[in-house]
């Protein structure tokens, strides 16, 4: 499905705002039935955006590029305040649609470092927090699954990493530091067709990780063609996985079949209107003739009188079920803050596992926190800081719920959880360096602890290689194995042992038949720290074709220490195939170069600066036709 650059958000949020009692549709005081604005507009038409609407998200205008575009620190927030007034002054929730979006962002990006990057997106964040410090909705990360459109940027607030979602963790807890009560959304279309298990994947794992997510965004562009039975089993599924709230973001019903509209209004509406778990419904456009779809033809009203499906809506919001639907966000404001965070979501069987829970109410005060562990009890804390440690003893996942009581005794839930695996091994044991890395044998352990996968589908044909490699696909290739079908972001890591401390230089064969693959290395440390070593850039050995290796040569940027360490492979550019690494030591650390006595009968050896060199050395080795002695 082909989605617009139009896009955002959805909406529901805080503010103790009283709804005005007007003409608007919704007179439901727990959640609101919001729109967008028209061509830069707001109010448009005979009726006014406040008697229809009571929720409000700018079609484009708070987006980044909108805002930033032209220069870096260069900002331009006239027709945002706009908005931002509107609802302000009509006491209805306005929401920021978007901090962070892989398409409509400054292209000046592009052209910083990393470093720069990050601080753009921190003056970004800045200055959103200094104009608006009193947001109430923020659609903090859009549309991040994979072939969608997540930053490319995304290095500069950690990539990957070990969760394959690190820089939305990192987007979030950014966003939560500078609007602590505002309600925080990740937003992403084709939820309820083609996407639906990548968008459980993605909220479960960073939900899961203790990122400050308050809540789940379904766009819904995917429903015009979405029978009620496959809609209703999909919401179902989300929900059954997330158990957070939810929001429908950006609903229309492409078509210019009056009745059929009318029908997906009719069918789809209730089902997420009356859902308990549903905060709050925000259209996608109004006016016929002036949505992002073809033609416009998603609008509901059309040269000022409305369609069948906008003449059903106006009675639809007037019935008992609609005004009295519940919602998870009484009076549209967010309460309680409750993050669990364990201290990794892939563990060790065996090993404690420290576990924290982020506890805040807004206007209660928390009497205590019970912590489960697959629904059993494992501790009462009375007082802050709420940490709690377990030890898992057998392999599996582990379910985690927080529940917050607060002195009035309501209570407030959070999920998390973690899987329990066995210790990292090294496949064909450890790697000396100097020496050569097969790409097929990286560790066993397990997905996003030793390896990560774009999917759990073994591709290739050589999938019967190895039965501990999760989903990481192996090809025949250049006499041998070889990683194949590689998607960006992928990693491998690799158990090493640097023999020879030093400068070091490395050979990758490798193949492609497409153009901008390409890998880089990097080391783990054991504070966590993340050491790049190098960028690979593999050519296109063939069009549309893999079967031709091609050795690549560079140097690392940093010296390796002597000992035990992790080396981890990350492909930055798809649809490369890596056989092998090659690694020589170049200047060895502690070795100094001598060269022989000029006379053949003398034994004597000399360093290069002319001094003599004594016999009292290590060992002994020849290079490049010159002796080095090793003391």
């Amino acid at each position: 499905m082909k989605h617009h650059l139009r896009k955002g958000g959805l909406a529901i949020l805080a503010g103790l705002f009283t709804l005005q009692a007007s003409a608007q549709l919704s007179s439901n005081p727990d959640k609101f039935l919001g729109n967008i604005t028209t061509g830069y507009q707001i109010d448009y038409g005979s009726e006014k955006f406040y008697q229809l609407w009571n929720q409000i998200t700018p079609e484009n205008e708070s987006k980044w590029d909108q805002i930033e575009g032209n220069r870096r620190g260069s900002f331009n927030w006239t027709n945002c305040d706009r908005i931002n007034s509107y609802a302000k002054s009509h006491k209805f929730p306005f929401k920021f649609h978007t901090l962070i979006w892989g398409s409509q962002y400054p292209r000046w990006m592009d052209n910083l470092s990393v470093t720069e990057q990050y601080k753009a997106i921190e003056e970004w964040m800045d200055a959103v927090k200094k104009r608006y410090p009193d947001l109430q909705l923020i659609d903090v990360v859009n549309e991040a699954i994979s072939g969608h459109a997540p930053a490319p940027y995304k290095a500069a607030l950690g990539g990957d990493g070990r969760t394959g979602y690190d820089w939305i963790i990192k987007a979030f807890e950014m966003a939560h530091e500078r609007w602590p009560d505002a309600i925080l959304i990740y937003n992403d279309y084709n939820t309820f067709q083609w996407n639906t298990d990548q968008f459980i994947d993605l909220v479960r794992t960073i939900r899961d990780a203790g990122a400050p997510i308050d809540a789940y965004g379904c766009q819904s562009h995917d429903l015009t063609d979405c029978n009620l039975s496959n809609f209703k089993s999909s919401m179902t599924k989300i929900q059954n996985a997330l158990q957070m709230p939810m929001y429908i973001t950006e609903y229309d019903i492409g078509t210019s079949d009056d009745n059929y509209q009318k029908q997906r209004f009719q069918e789809q509406i209730p089902v997420m209107w009356e859902a308990s778990y549903c905060a709050g419904i925000t259209l996608w456009g109004y006016i016929y003739g002036k949505t992002w779809v073809t033609d416009g033809n998603s609008g509901i009203i059309r040269n000022g009188v409305d369609r069948p499906a906008m003449t059903w809506l106006r009675e639809y919001m007037k019935t008992d079920a609609a005004k009295n639907a519940k919602s998870p966000f009484p009076g549209m404001v967010k309460e309680a803050s409750v993050y669990v965070r364990p201290a990794s979501i892939r563990v060790t069987k065996g090993e404690t596992v420290p576990i924290t829970i982020d506890a805040r109410l807004k206007t209660k005060t928390i009497d205590h926190v019970n912590l489960y562990v697959n629904n059993v009890l494992l501790s009462t804390m009375n007082e802050a800081p709420y940490t709690a440690e377990y030890t898992p003893a057998s392999l599996g996942k582990y379910n985690l719920k927080a529940v917050v009581v607060a002195t009035d005794g309501t209570e407030y839930q959070r999920l998390s959880g973690f899987t329990a695996y066995n210790a990292r091994s090294a496949h064909k044991g450890v790697k000396e360096l100097p020496g050569t890395i097969e790409a097929e044998d990286f560790d066993a352990g397990a997905e996003g602890m030793t390896y990560h996968d774009s999917d759990n589908t073994k591709e290739g044909d050589a999938t019967s290689y190895r039965s501990n490699g999760g989903g990481v696909d192996i090809v025949k290739g250049n006499g041998g194995y070889a990683i194949g079908y590689t998607a960006a972001g992928e990693w491998l890591e690799y158990s090493v042992d640097v023999t020879v401390a030093g400068e070091y230089s490395y050979e990758a064969y490798v193949s492609s038949g497409s153009t901008n693959s390409g890998f880089s290395l990097s080391l783990l440390e054991e504070d966590g720290n993340v050491t790049s070593l190098c960028k690979v850039n593999v050519p296109q050995t063939g069009d549309n074709d893999w079967s031709t290796y091609k050795g690549v040569k560079g140097k690392l940027s940093k010296r390796l220490k002597a000992g035990p360490q992790i080396l981890r492979l990350t492909i930055d550019g798809p649809y490369c195939n890596i056989d092998k690494i090659v690694f020589t030591c170049t200047s060895p650390d502690g070795v100094e170069t001598i060269v022989a006595n000029p006379l053949p009968s003398s034994n004597v050896l000399y360093n290069l600066s002319g001094q003599r060199v004594d016999e009292n050395y290590k060992g002994l080795v020849i290079k490049n036709g010159r002796k080095m002695i090793m003391r």
